[in-house]
Order: C-alpha cells, then structure tokens, then sequence
C-alpha cells in the first residue's frame, strides 16, 4: 500500500528501512489516496478511495511501529510473537494476519481478516465487488422523487471532511433522518452480500465459510448489541 507493486518488500529492505523514508512514502501515496481529490466524483468512486486512505494510514501506522522498534529486536526477533503482538505471515495471495482477534464486534469481512484467511487487498476488493452491485443512495433518492439532479450535483460538491452521500445530503437540509435511513436500507437490500463473494470465487470453501460465521457470532455474542451474521447475508 505504502511503496507500490514494485518495491520488494524483502527482509533486507524492511531492516534497512527508515522513518524519514516511511514517512516520504506515506504522504506521497496519502496525496494520492485522499478522498478530498475525488469530490464530485461518484458517490461508489468516493466511498471507495475513503477506504483505500483509511487502509493507507492503517499501513503507516503499522510500519511506524515497526520503525519504532529497536533495531536490535527487529534483527533478532523471536521466531514466534507474543501472543498480543500481531505479526504477518506472506503467501501468493498478499500478506495474511497473524494475531489476536480485536476484542470488538465486527462484520464477516474484518472477521476473516482477522482470523488470518485473508488479506487486506482481497476484503477491499470484495467490498469493492459489493458496492459494484448496488445503486448509488442518490439514484435511489432521484428514482423515488426525493432529490433532483440539481441536489444531488450539490450534494456531491459539498468538500471538507469525506463523509457519506446521506450525510452530506442532511448538512444540506435536502434529506431528512429518517430519508436517509430508509435510503441506506433500501440500497443495502439490492447489495450482494459480502460472504458470497469468498465463496463463489474460491477463497473460502462453503462448508469452511459456514464454520467461521458461527465462531463469527460467538465472538460477537460477547459484546452488548450484535448483528446475527450469515455468509449469505452479512
């Protein structure tokens, strides 16, 4: 994410590298990524690079922490880390977590991320695969008579802090709560869900997927409010 498909991400380069070097990178690829540069774009388009900057900044702070190490203990690291440490293991398909599961709830995609059995490019490229399948909330609010063109190019011009499509639409007074709700609701309903997309590519086999959304809800049964996940509906 930070230095691009061409850069070999080898032992030698990570010991060698230095934080003047990781932040160049870093502000490079953030001007790159910003969702503030894709205002007015589509809604799908900005929703999009908002995720690919968060996972960027994910990436700087990972390997700020890395930096931040001893350069004695990033040579000599012990062969296994610490149970509270998260570590990467690298295979054909990207780099794969190995850690602790995050003590929080989450939603099936996070979830096999996590639990190491996939990598990160591989659940954007999912959620980038679902929000393909959906209209965008402003076509469903033009289709249904609550927003015009001349609203919804407002709407999409609206700069500042990237939000979503409805957010933006209430600052605006064009929508109200309670529109936009419906609207997000609506738009989820007409969504492929997430969980199918491992299965009918390949990544997760079926019987594989059903076993990892039922240790999925006993995760989530620990915390307070929680959604029942399904592969097929999650």
């Amino acid at each position: 994410m930070l230095f691009g498909a061409e850069v070999v991400v080898s032992p030698r380069f990570l010991l060698s590298l230095k934080p003047n070097v990781l932040k160049t990178a870093f502000r490079k690829k953030a001007k790159e990524t910003h969702p503030d540069l894709f205002t007015g774009r589509d809604p799908l388009v900005q929703q999009r690079q908002a995720e690919l900057f968060r996972v960027v900044n994910e990436a700087y702070d990972i390997m700020r922490s890395y930096c931040e190490r001893p350069a004695q203990s990033r040579t000599h690291a012990p062969r296994r880390a610490a149970a509270t440490t998260p570590s990467f293991d690298v295979n054909d398909g990207g780099w794969l977590y190995q850690g602790i599961v995050p003590e929080r709830r989450m939603e099936i995609g996070r979830y096999l991320y996590y639990r190491g059995r996939i990598p990160y490019h591989t659940l954007l490229k999912a959620l980038a695969w679902q929000m393909q399948q959906r209209p965008a909330v402003g076509v469903i609010a033009r289709n249904w008579g609550w927003l015009n063109d001349d609203h919804i190019r407002a709407i999409l011009a609206v700069r500042g802090v990237p939000s979503p499509f409805g957010q933006r639409a209430l600052r605006l007074g064009l929508l109200t709560s309670y529109q936009a709700r419906i609207l997000v609701a609506y738009q989820r309903t007409l969504q492929k869900k997430l969980g199918q997309y491992f299965v009918d590519h390949g990544i997760i086999p079926r019987d594989e997927m059903e076993q990892l959304v039922a240790d999925l809800n006993r995760h989530n049964a620990r915390f307070t409010v929680y959604p029942v996940a399904d592969w097929r509906a999650s």
